[in-house]
Formats: C-alpha cells, structure tokens, sequence
C-alpha cells in the first residue's frame, strides 16, 4: 500500500495482475472515518481480487488497437481514394462508416465494463464489510469534497452526460444500491449514515 501525499480525496489501484499495489491520498485519511475508510479500502481490494486490473488493461488495449487499425484501415481508403474516382469501383461506404467510428464505438464499450466493474466492486466490497452503509457514506462524502467552483460555474464538470460517457456510475445509483443491501433497508429511507468525525490511524 502506498500512501499518496494529496490532499484530494482518492483511493486507486495500480500495477499489474500479479503485482498489485494499491494507494490511497492524505485526503482521503484525513477525511473519512474509520467506518468510511474500510468501505473505500474494501472497494479496491475487490477490484484487486475481480482481476480489475487485468481486465481493464485488455480493454483499453483492445480500444487502442481498435483505434490504430481504424487510422490504418482510414489512410488506405485515402490513398486509393483517387484510384476509385478514375475508375469504374463502388466505393465501400459501409466500410467507410464503420471506420470511422469503430474507435468510438470501442471506447463506449470499454466506459461500459468500467461502470459494470465499479459496480461488481461496490457490492464485493460489502459483502467482505458487512457494511454497504459505510461504503455509501465514504461515496456521498466525497462526491461532496469534489464539488468544486467549476463544477458550479459549469454544471456537469466531471460528469459527463449522458451517463454511458463516464468510466464510474453515478454515485446516486451506487450509492442506492449499497442501501438496498443494508440491513433493515426496506423498513427506512434510503440515505447514507455518516458516522462519527473519528481521525482514522494505521
């Protein structure tokens, strides 16, 4: 575990399949409870054990590799572009279109595997907690440390809409999840608990 000297509030992980490592910000110990901070760490150490890393590094090289045959497949159509003129030859339209947006249509889905695994990490998380609610709390806590100016001067700023351009959920939607899992869930509203401004020590 690596301690990130930041006073934004993160957890991430990083490395490879068989090497993983994960860090966490200053921000994030100073801010969070112990509660909170379980759910966060619990959350990573999912992705760590769903094989995450793995699996979004195949992803993102398959959209780059999408990306490089596209340009590829692009610039010989442009150079034979004059050869189709001059000659009697249907030019491949089809072929053309889907071309051009194969690198996009591979970055959706890629933003789409990366919204399925935040999800499978949430509930992974609580179940090796016990405790939806602390990770729900932690995510309600810093979707509101990360409003900024810009986020109200340019509503949206950090979360794209529509939702299928984001790489997470939206933090309602995980956030209601997590509570569906709480015990007692269907006998109380669905808002997260904060629980006590402890420090949190390691």
């Amino acid at each position: 575990m690596y301690l990130v000297p930041s006073p934004t509030i993160n957890a991430f992980t990083v490395g490879s399949r068989n090497e993983p490592s994960l860090a966490v910000t200053e921000g994030l110990l100073r801010n969070l409870t112990r509660r909170e901070i379980t759910g966060v760490l619990a959350h990573e150490m999912s992705h760590i054990a769903n094989g995450d890393l793995f699996v979004m590094s195949l992803a993102d090289a398959a959209s780059r590799l999408t990306s490089l045959l596209s340009l590829a497949g692009l610039l010989s159509l442009a150079l034979a572009m004059p050869l189709m003129l001059l000659t009697p030859v249907d030019i491949p339209w089809l072929a053309l279109i889907l071309l051009t947006v194969a690198p996009q249509l591979a970055l959706l889905a890629q933003l789409s595997l990366s919204r399925v695994r935040e999800f499978d990490a949430d509930l992974a998380a609580a179940r090796l907690t016990g405790d939806p609610e602390g990770l729900a709390s932690a995510l309600a806590r810093i979707e509101r440390a990360n409003l900024s100016w810009r986020g109200w001067l340019l509503p949206g700023w950090g979360n794209p809409e529509p939702s299928w351009l984001r790489s997470h959920p939206a933090t309602t939607e995980r956030i209601r999840r997590l509570l569906t899992l709480a015990p007692g869930a269907r006998n109380r509203p669905h808002h997260p608990r904060s629980s006590p401004r402890t420090p949190a020590r390691f």
